[in-house]
């Protein structure tokens, strides 16, 4: 669920056939990403990885939005193609506001 609501239409038939909560990250492609750092930052423990696959141009986004719950070490890793592809981070103790 990582395409934003206004794109939705734009899509291959074949792709729209996809239940639209397997597909609608919100307004800007991004609630499906908010709501999981929020959920596992509470759950994970200290030093515990979280990884996520994102969109085409959403890698730098989630990276914010992870260093924003409290993760840390972050890396955007690219597919076979060079395109940004995964986002992962640690856990980590506490959450520090950028300066």
């Amino acid at each position: 669920p990582y395409i934003a609501s206004g794109e939705l239409p734009t899509l291959q038939r074949e792709v729209r056939r996809e239940p639209a909560m397997a597909l609608d990250g919100g307004t800007d492609g991004l609630d499906f990403y908010r709501s999981v750092c929020r959920l596992w930052r509470d759950v994970l423990h200290t030093g515990s990885r979280l990884a996520f696959e994102v969109g085409i141009g959403q890698a730098d986004d989630v990276l914010r939005l992870m260093r924003g719950e409290g993760f840390g070490e972050l890396e955007i890793l690219p597919d076979p193609a060079g395109i940004p592809r995964v986002v992962t981070g640690l856990r980590y103790q506490e959450v520090y506001a950028d300066a």
